[in-house]
């Protein structure tokens, strides 16, 4: 009977990391497939597509961080963001591994990882980020984001939100 339990909690242990590649490999595959759209058909042309009256898609190449910070700075903050997302994506998966496991903890992470992993490659490849979507109000517009950027929001929210139920 304990050989039953233990091959169960084994099931159990992988299913739940499938579901976390299967999140972030989701979350990463997304993201690479929008900005190879961008490139191939909208960066070529310096198109802008209005899909409704607050939102257009619009090619941006970012080489600061969220919003644009730190954009147009020396090659050296590029070595450093990209180390930067390795380490939280090892701290991401380290914590994910720790014994407690919780749908929230699974999206969240999954989605930060998918995200990190993304703009990871966007700076390997191409020394910044494609961003596209691009928010707006009247003339005030939110600076330009990605899948992955909206991932690593989500994300973020959840394990927040998981954090918070945890203490409770």
């Amino acid at each position: 009977m304990s050989k039953l339990i233990e091959n169960r909690r084994v099931l159990v242990k992988n299913k739940r990391y499938l579901q976390l590649i299967f999140i972030s490999g989701s979350v990463w595959l997304l993201d690479q497939l929008t900005k190879w759209l961008v490139i191939n058909y909208l960066e070529p042309y310096q198109r802008i597509i209005k899909i409704t009256p607050f939102l257009n898609l619009i090619p941006v190449r970012n080489t600061g961080v969220a919003f644009g910070l730190f954009a147009g700075k020396a090659d050296g903050i590029q070595v450093f963001f990209m180390i930067f997302a390795l380490i939280a994506i090892a701290t991401l998966l380290y914590f994910y591994f720790t014994p407690r496991f919780s749908s929230l903890k699974t999206w969240g992470c999954g989605l930060v990882i998918g995200g990190a992993f993304g703009n990871l490659i966007d700076r390997l490849r191409h020394k910044n980020v494609v961003d596209f979507i691009d928010c707006h109000l009247g003339n005030y517009h939110w600076p330009a984001f990605n899948i992955a950027d909206s991932a690593i929001s989500i994300g973020m929210f959840l394990l927040l939100l998981y954090f918070y139920r945890e203490k409770r």
